[in-house]
């Protein structure tokens, strides 16, 4: 094992806390602020060689006492003392070997005394007894008066150093131990943790129930989750698989956990590493503060997964339970050596999500699942910040859990599996795992692994893609020369260079398909500009940059319209392919192109290029285009329906409201009615509110359908619907639509020119800065959307006492972004009132131009001299913006 950083990466490291300008000029928001120190990995006095726990939760009071006992071995001859992390507990006492020893504890670090040194390397127990009613790590939920069904259960969850807070020990994922837990529990609940149960015996009103984890694994692992639970047993090669759920829900489960033992099976056969452990077991959470948690061998799943069989038409767990996992191979058997380093484990368990989706429902699937991994990257890349995958320049474990970290880190393995190709990446996989298998590692680890398979030096990869910033923006452009035969090729790299992204290195394949003929080509682009001239045999009809969509990148074709909708519509094996010629369609805005997306929108096999088509209409924003989205509503898959539903919402009026509020009324779909009432607000039409204010009496799962109405309200911004959402963030109120209602009012109450109703918002909101951890989520988005700088002194106060880092960084990040709104001209709020008349008299003039072009005609491409008309109209449009 490799114990120093891959020196192509330590350039990098401290470079995250700048601000960065894009080609565009404009400014990202530093991932850390200007002078942010490095956090190092931590030092080990002891090697902690085994965790016993000797627990017993108390669900009246919610407290949690026991005594924690670390088998250590002394590392060095002079250890004097040995510190572990202990939050807010109270210490009755200490042991060393057996021993009263001498402790000192400040609530957050228990430090133990050796009467003298002890040996190095000889194995002796530290017992400490304690007691805590813990605010972060362990969790008690159950009903109450307003929620009298809640399911009555404790769970833990260690990740990232919480652990800390439910037992004493060594919080940091470079020391691994095995670990068991005899946890006393109130009779006939029912217990998981980690490993085998090796016995349950009755003690009066309770049982005693002993688990064991015999392979090493991290704190932040250890878990126990005690409630009413129905355990469903399953099995793979004689390995229990199994899921529990509470009484009731065993056919919900069924739809969220019955293909695990696929996923066992084909992760065991793609790593080359059979499942490690003895069990698979996953098990439901109420209000758990995360998705999922990859406890070894007892993965705690959000209750919100479970799903009825009308939510199972469009939703699915198949990520959520892929990645979990994954986990048990990437986090578990191998982990991360320190924070830095974490997308070793979230990015393969991310990764490991498109390979499950390409092996279940093929190739079409696993690109556009890729595609959504690159969008939530480019989202916060373009809106929030850019950093490398790896640094440690952060103040928190849990910053850096970001999209960089989950799904940049996921691309850059499919980019990589793609570029040294299926054998021998999941060879030095294979290598990795054997390698490293319960131990800790960097990124040099997995780098070394496949130099030493594939031969080939790859610094040149890593320094770009996980210690480097940002990814190439290419801009492909194809013309065809009849007089030379010849195809000019380019490929211009348009991102801006500075110290944290650079001109990138990317092997890449081009296809050329032409009347009775194709070809592949492979280029190395290297320089910020290249240019081809390519000898074929005939005119392509179609010119396929990166077959599969498998290099990391945004890219613009600067094709012909001819070529684009050849790629709609005869790049059949290539979803990705098509989805970039519908995008480039969307900004031509022609005749031809809204033919065509319509086509291609009622008759593709794939979902997501239906969904790409109906996009790219709502920018083209005609009247053909809004005729074509109105036809389509009715296409089969609800996937597609929902972006049908979306596309509509980007006209505003009764035209659009009309047929939105059909699919409100009525559709098979959860999800389809959902974004037909967020589309339906969007529309500003008379009919929506009503219609709205009607759905709100659906139930849906997770509450989808009545969130959306929310969100749909601040769309509409009828100010009656603020004394709707008022009543609906009343405690007691369906979970999910109270929580979408905490954030939505204050997005609403924005756009009120009643300064009494912004202030009643403010004040309904501030107070819920102090529930738990979703409702101060929400509660803090709903004050920044409010933008009141009065509540700034409320959200630093949030973010001072915050235990949870996310909510921290989340308060910070809102009083800043109201400091910052609050210092903006006033003139922006008349001028966004103002854009949706501008938009509507653009859209009426691009109309009645396109009618002049092609009198009689719709389906003909216009005329120049009306085509630059109607661009010296746009631009008039957006200089009155």
């Amino acid at each position: 094992m490799h114990n120093h950083q891959n020196t192509a990466g330590s350039e990098y490291l401290s470079c995250c806390a700048k601000h960065f300008v894009d080609g565009n000029g404009k400014k990202w928001r530093p991932f850390q602020k200007e002078g942010t120190p490095p956090m190092w990995c931590r030092d080990r006095l002891v090697d902690v060689e085994h965790i016993r726990l000797d627990l017993e939760p108390d669900f009246s009071s919610k407290t949690l006492k026991g005594r924690s006992t670390l088998t250590v071995r002394p590392i060095n001859e002079d250890t004097k003392f040995v510190e572990l992390d202990a939050c807010e507990m109270r210490i009755s006492a200490v042991q060393v070997a057996g021993k009263p020893a001498e402790f000192a504890y400040d609530g957050q670090k228990l430090t133990i005394q050796f009467d003298k040194a002890p040996a190095a390397d000889r194995a002796l127990e530290i017992a400490v007894d304690y007691s805590t009613k813990p605010r972060r790590g362990a969790y008690f939920v159950g009903p109450d008066e307003h929620y009298p069904n809640k399911h009555r259960e404790m769970w833990t969850q260690g990740q990232d150093e919480d652990s800390r807070f439910w037992f004493p020990c060594f919080d940091y994922p470079n020391e691994k131990a095995s670990s068991e837990i005899i946890v006393k529990v109130p009779k006939g609940m029912t217990s998981l943790s980690n490993g085998k149960l090796l016995s349950k015996t009755v003690e009066g009103k309770h049982e005693i129930h002993h688990w064991r984890q015999e392979i090493p694994h991290v704190a932040y692992l250890v878990t126990l989750v005690v409630g009413d639970y129905v355990k469903v047993e399953q099995e793979w090669d004689g390995l229990e698989v199994s899921y529990l759920v509470p009484p009731g829900r065993e056919e919900d489960g069924a739809r969220s956990f019955d293909k695990t033992p696929r996923m066992v099976e084909l992760f065991s056969k793609v790593t080359g590493v059979r499942y490690p452990y003895e069990k698979y077991s996953q098990i439901t959470a109420v209000d758990f503060i995360f998705g999922g948690m990859e406890n070894t061998t007892a993965t705690t799943q959000t209750e919100l997964t479970l799903h009825d069989a009308r939510a199972h038409l469009d939703f699915s767990s198949e990520g959520l339970v892929a990645h979990e996992l994954a986990h048990q191979w990437f986090g578990d058997y191998v982990t991360c050596r320190d924070w830095s380093h974490a997308w070793l484990n979230e990015g393969f368990a991310t990764f490991m999500e498109i390979i499950w989706h390409e092996h279940e429902h093929g190739w079409a699937e696993a690109q556009y699942y890729a595609e959504g991994d690159m969008k939530a990257y480019l989202a916060e890349d373009r809106g929030s910040y850019r950093r490398p995958i790896v640094t440690n320049v952060y103040r928190e474990p849990l910053d850096l859990f970001d999209r960089h970290l989950y799904q940049k880190g996921a691309l850059v393995l499919h980019h990589l599996r793609f570029m040294v190709g299926d054998r021998l990446f999941w060879k030095a996989i294979k290598l990795y795992l054997e390698r490293h298998g319960r131990q800790s590692v960097i990124t040099q680890n997995l780098m070394d692994a496949f130099q030493d398979v594939t031969g080939k030096n790859l610094e040149w990869f890593f320094a770009q893609w996980v210690f480097g910033g940002g990814h190439p923006e290419l801009k492909v452009s194809a013309k065809w020369n009849d007089a030379t035969g010849q195809l000019e090729f380019s490929v211009t790299q348009q991102q801006k260079k500075d110290e944290l992204t650079a001109i990138f290195r990317l092997p890449v394949k081009v296809k050329f398909v032409w009347e009775g003929g194709e070809e592949t080509r492979e280029f190395e682009i290297t320089e910020a500009s290249h240019r081809y001239f390519i000898n074929l045999p005939k005119r392509p009809k179609i010119v396929l940059f990166d077959p599969g969509n498998t290099v990391l990148k945004t890219v613009e074709l600067d094709y012909g319209e001819d070529l684009l909708i050849a790629q709609l519509k005869g790049a059949a094996d290539d979803v990705m392919a098509r989805v970039h010629a519908a995008r480039e369609l969307g900004k031509k805005g022609t005749a031809a192109a809204v033919e065509a997306l319509a086509e291609v929108l009622k008759h593709d096999n794939f979902w997501g290029v239906q969904a790409e088509c109906a996009e790219a209409l709502a920018k083209i924003h005609n009247e053909a285009a809004h005729n074509a989205l109105i036809a389509a509503r009715g296409v089969k898959n609800p996937k597609a329906r929902r972006a049908v539903a979306s596309a509509l919402g980007e006209w505003l009026g009764d035209k659009s409201a009309n047929a939105l509020i059909a699919l409100l009324k009525k559709d098979e779909s959860y999800y389809v009615e959902a974004e037909a009432a967020r589309a339906l607000g969007k529309t500003r039409s008379g009919l929506a509110f009503d219609a709205m204010v009607k759905a709100l009496a659906k139930e849906s799962h997770n509450d989808v359908i009545r969130s959306s109405v929310f969100s749909g309200f601040c769309e509409l911004r009828d100010m009656r619907a603020l004394d709707v959402m008022k009543e609906w963030l009343a405690y007691g109120r369906p979970w999910q639509a109270r929580l979408s209602a905490i954030y939505n009012i204050g997005r609403l109450a924005h756009h009120s020119t009643e300064e009494r109703a912004k202030l009643e918002v403010r004040e309904m909101l501030e107070p819920l800065l102090e529930q738990d951890f979703r409702t101060v989520m929400n509660a803090i988005g709903g004050l920044e959307a409010l933008g009141d700088t009065k509540s700034i002194a409320a959200l630093e106060r949030c973010a001072a006492g915050a235990l949870d880092g996310r909510i921290k960084r989340r308060a910070q990040y809102a009083a800043a972004a109201i400091r910052e709104g609050a210092g903006s001209p006033k003139e922006i709020k008349s001028l966004r009132e103002d854009y949706d008349s501008l938009k509507k008299e653009y859209d009426d003039l691009k109309n009645r131009l396109l009618k002049l072009e092609n009198p009689g005609k719709p389906g003909k491409a216009g005329k120049a001299p009306a085509r630059k008309a109607a661009k010296k109209a746009a631009r008039a449009s957006k200089k009155k913006r």
